[in-house]
């Protein structure tokens, strides 16, 4: 039986939700599988593919992949989808969405090309495809554009839509999603929007509380990227689990290519211990968002991969020597 608690299980619930047979599918592509279930930001496009052919094997559903994006609540995305639900405009969305997108997802790459009439989001495979990527790219591409139109709300459609795989039977379905100017065949996957909506403010976001989280992960990025820094690359690494929940030294074992006990020893021979650097950045990303947001306290705790809002108050007090409602009043009175 599939069990429950790991990382990709509600991708998981989301194909039984459709009609599959997830246990059949275990039991077909184990280790596809397992690695979409505990490691869902590491699966090779190949791999999810090879999944999503064999769900639509299952469901006679051509469209498995844009379907899908029905019964995915965009919660479950985790820290990347929070970056993007809360942007302010289309514009910072996009930016955001590329800027970000290969940290949190492997194998991939979106782009954004800025024209004077059109920006064209572009999702590019890094590797070299052998299974047909029809559901990936459809996923993909879906999600965005029915997060942008929700964002808008308004019943908007891409000014152009293109995929590299071939014209399905049926794309009635692409068309009520995409529109009608939709190509196929073509050198990559993409949609263009109207450039003179990327300004217009987006309904529903949380700015503030966005500033502080983009703030933490450019800081991480950026050391990530120019430094071979042992902490800054694993505090990175912890930045990314945090959209799964607490981040755990396993995890961020295997996303550095070791085995526990090899990682344990790497930070150790460093002077780092893996409890202190996830410590360091919970608190840091805790205190910059109580001081310079008014988001709920139990907001802030879920938001930092806190599964109660018992567990963020003891773990602040444990670290900060008083509770998070303490720290905001105190940070406002000096």
């Amino acid at each position: 039986m599939i069990q429950q608690s790991h990382q990709g299980s509600w991708v998981v619930d989301a194909f039984r939700d459709m009609g599959v047979d997830t246990n059949l599918l275990l039991k077909k592509l184990p280790k596809e599988m397992a690695c979409l279930l505990k490691h869902p930001d590491n699966i090779t496009p190949d791999d999810l593919n090879c999944i999503l052919l064999e769900c639509e094997s299952q469901t006679l559903d051509e469209h498995f992949g844009l379907h899908l994006i029905d019964s995915i609540d965009p919660g479950d995305l985790g820290l990347y989808s929070y970056l993007l639900l809360n942007a302010s405009t289309l514009r910072e969305l996009l930016i955001l969405a590329e800027r970000y997108y290969p940290i949190f997802y492997q194998n991939a790459t979106l782009e954004v090309v800025k024209r004077r009439k059109v920006w064209q989001f572009i999702y590019r495979r890094t590797d070299m495809g052998k299974v047909d990527e029809r559901h990936d790219n459809e996923w993909t591409l879906g999600f965005f554009v029915k997060n942008i139109r929700k964002k808008f709300g308004l019943d908007w459609s891409p000014v152009k839509t293109t995929f590299k795989t071939a014209r399905p039977n049926d794309t009635a379905e692409l068309a009520r999603l995409f529109g009608g100017n939709i190509s196929f065949g073509q050198a990559f996957n993409s949609f263009e929007i109207d450039a003179s909506l990327v300004d217009v403010p987006l309904k529903d976001s949380d700015h503030s509380l966005l500033k502080i989280i983009r703030e933490q992960a450019d800081m991480l990025l950026q050391n990530y990227v120019s430094a071979s820094s042992v902490e800054s690359h694993v505090r990175l690494h912890i930045m990314k689990e945090i959209e799964f929940g607490m981040p755990r030294a396993e995890t961020i074992a295997h996303h550095m290519g070791m085995s526990l006990s090899t990682f344990k020893r790497y930070l150790a021979k460093n002077g780092f211990g893996f409890r202190t650097l996830r410590d360091g950045v919970m608190m840091e990303l805790a205190k910059s968002a109580l001081v310079e947001t008014n988001s709920n306290v139990g907001l802030i705790g879920v938001q930092l991969g806190y599964s109660e809002v018992s567990a963020f108050n003891h773990a602040f007090s444990r670290l900060a020597g008083c509770s998070p409602k303490e720290y905001r009043r105190q940070a406002a009175d000096s």
